[in-house]
C-alpha cells in the first residue's frame, strides 16, 4: 500500500512539474548566410617571392644584375629590359661593397627606390672573383610585384569587329538613317550581349587612346613602380567576330485612293545579315550563318499619322543583336538544363541568351557520331522531346516550365536536354462573349476562339496598278 500510494505522489509531482513548464519556441531555422556581392574581378598587381642570381664587375653591379634577373622571371617578357635599371631604380647598387649590400638599411632603399616594386630584399650570397678578370657573383632573394590577370581572361576572348554594309543609308520610314550609325549601334549591342552571357571575354578596341594615355602614366614614373607589373599584360583575341548587313529597312507604302484625296498608308519591312567567326591563329572560319528577322507590320490605313522611326530602328537593331548571339551560342556554347523538378527547369546561362515569355525547342541528346572515313566527329543524336517556355531571366541563369513532353525524361542527365531554335507562340484563347451575356447566362459555356493574324495581305504585296476597291487582294 505505501509502495502504491508513493507511486502515485511520484506521478502526481512529475505531472505537475510538467503543466509549470512553459512550451519553449522552436527555434527558427537557420537560414544560409549570403555574403556580400564580390568586388569584380579586373586582376591585381600582387608580389612574387623568388631567389635570382646576378653577375658584375663589383658587388654593386652583380646585385643589380640579380635584381634585374629577379624581376625578369615574375614578369617574363612583359618589361622592358633596357629600362629596367632606371624604372625600379636599380642604379642603387652602384658603388656598393659586399657588407653595405648585406645591410637591412640596403634593403629599405631598395624598396623605397622601387616602389615598392622590389621587397623583402636580402642578399644570399656573395662570391668574389677567384683569379683576376672573373666576375663576381650575388644570389639574392626578393618580393618581386607581379600582376595577376582576371579570371575571365581564362575564356574564349573576342573582339567584335566593325559591321560592313553595302548602302550609305537604311530607309526607316521616311528617314534615311546613316549606316555607320546603325552598324555601331548593332556592334555595340552585340558586344554588351556576348559579354553578359558570361562566356565569353570581349577585348575593347575602341578606346585605345585613353587606355594607352594610362599605361603612359605607369611609364613615366607618375605612378607607383609596383603598378609597372600592368604593363604589357594586355591579351589578343582567340576568335573576331565579323558581320554584314545586307539589308535593313522599313517601308511606307502609299497609294493614293480614286474616290478621295486620301492616302492608304501601310508599313512593312526587315532586316538580313550574315555572321561568321575566325579563329585568329589559323584564319579558319569556326562558324558562319546567315539570319533574317522581320519588324511588325502596320496594316493599310487611311488614319496613319505616321511611326516613330527612332523606336522602329531601335527595336530592330534589339532584335539582330539577340538572333546573332542566340546563333553564337548554340553554335559554341549550347544553352542546356542542368536542373529539372518535374516540368520546372533551370536552364544554364542568362542575360542576353534567352528571352522571358519565348518558348524553345529542346532536345534530348544522344551518343556521339563519327564519319565512317575521316573519324572525324559529326555530333551527338539529337531527339526533338517538348518544348520550355521562359518565365525569368537572371544575369546567370533562366527559369521555366517544360511544355509538350513527347518522351520520358526521368534518364536524362543534367546537361542532356539543349536549347534549340525558338518557337512561334501558340495562339491565345480568349472569350467571345460580351459582359452582359456573361451577366446573363453564367452557367453557360464559354465559347473561346483564338487571335490569329489577320489573313488580308500586306498592301505593300498588292498588284501596283490595282484598286483597292477592285484587288482581291485589298
Amino acid at each position: 500500500m505505501n509502495l502504491l500510494r508513493t507511486a502515485g505522489i511520484s506521478l502526481l509531482a512529475i505531472g505537475l512539474i510538467s503543466c509549470g513548464k512553459k512550451d519553449v519556441p522552436l527555434a527558427p531555422p537557420s537560414l544560409p548566410q549570403t555574403g556580400s556581392t564580390p568586388m569584380p574581378d579586373v586582376g591585381k598587381v600582387d608580389t612574387v617571392m623568388t631567389t635570382a642570381t646576378g653577375y658584375g664587375s663589383s658587388p654593386g653591379e652583380a646585385t643589380a644584375d640579380a635584381m634585374k634577373s629577379a624581376i625578369l622571371q615574375v614578369n617574363g617578357a612583359t618589361i622592358d629590359t633596357a629600362s629596367v635599371k632606371v624604372k625600379y631604380g636599380l642604379d642603387i647598387t652602384d658603388g656598393q661593397d659586399a657588407v653595405s649590400l648585406r645591410a637591412s638599411e640596403f634593403a629599405e632603399k631598395v624598396a623605397q627606390s622601387s616602389g615598392g616594386a622590389i621587397t623583402n630584399f636580402k642578399i644570399d650570397n656573395v662570391t668574389e672573383p677567384k683569379q683576376k678578370g672573373d666576375p663576381y657573383k650575388v644570389t639574392i632573394e626578393a618580393n618581386i610585384a607581379h600582376f595577376t590577370a582576371p579570371a575571365d581572361s581564362k575564356k574564349i576572348k573576342v573582339v567584335v569587329a566593325p559591321i560592313r554594309f553595302d548602302t550609305n543609308g537604311f530607309m526607316i520610314g521616311s528617314e534615311t538613317v546613316p549606316s555607320a550609325k546603325v552598324a555601331g549601334d548593332i556592334q555595340q549591342q552585340v558586344s554588351i550581349a556576348l559579354t553578359n552571357t558570361g562566356r565569353f571575354s570581349v577585348l575593347d578596341r575602341g578606346d585605345d587612346a585613353d587606355v594607352q594615355q594610362e599605361l603612359d602614366m605607369i611609364k613615366s614614373g607618375d605612378a607607383p613602380r609596383a603598378e609597372n607589373g600592368k604593363i604589357g599584360q594586355a591579351v589578343t583575341a582567340d576568335v573576331i567576330w565579323a558581320g554584314h548587313i545586307s539589308n535593313l529597312a522599313y517601308n511606307r507604302h502609299a497609294r493614293q485612293l480614286q474616290t478621295s484625296d486620301r492616302e492608304l498608308v501601310s508599313y512593312s519591312g526587315g532586316w538580313g545579315m550574315s555572321q561568321k567567326l575566325v579563329n585568329v591563329a589559323t584564319r579558319q572560319i569556326l562558324t558562319s550563318d546567315s539570319l533574317q528577322g522581320q519588324a511588325p507590320e502596320i496594316a493599310a490605313t487611311t488614319m496613319s499619322s505616321g511611326i516613330n522611326s527612332a523606336q522602329v530602328l531601335q527595336d530592330m537593331e534589339s532584335q539582330i543583336a539577340s538572333k546573332v548571339v542566340a546563333s553564337i551560342l548554340t553554335h559554341t556554347f549550347p544553352v542546356t538544363v542542368i536542373q529539372r523538378d518535374g516540368n520546372t527547369v533551370v536552364l544554364s546561362q542568362g542575360g542576353e541568351s534567352v528571352q522571358a515569355g519565348t518558348r524553345y525547342a529542346l532536345v534530348a541528346m544522344g551518343t556521339e557520331m563519327k564519319d565512317p572515313q575521316t573519324g572525324e566527329s559529326l555530333g551527338r543524336t539529337e531527339l526533338p522531346c517538348c518544348d520550355v517556355v521562359i518565365d525569368r531571366v537572371t544575369p546567370k541563369l533562366s527559369y521555366g516550365h517544360l511544355e509538350n513532353v513527347t518522351t520520358s525524361l526521368d534518364n536524362i542527365p543534367s546537361g542532356g536536354l539543349q536549347l534549340r531554335e525558338q518557337l512561334k507562340s501558340i495562339p491565345v484563347a480568349v472569350e467571345t462573349r460580351s459582359d452582359d451575356q456573361a451577366r446573363s447566362s453564367p452557367n453557360q459555356p464559354k465559347i473561346l476562339t483564338a487571335q490569329r493574324k489577320s489573313d488580308r495581305p500586306n498592301p505593300a504585296t498588292a498588284s501596283p496598278n490595282a484598286d483597292p476597291k477592285e484587288d482581291g487582294k485589298w
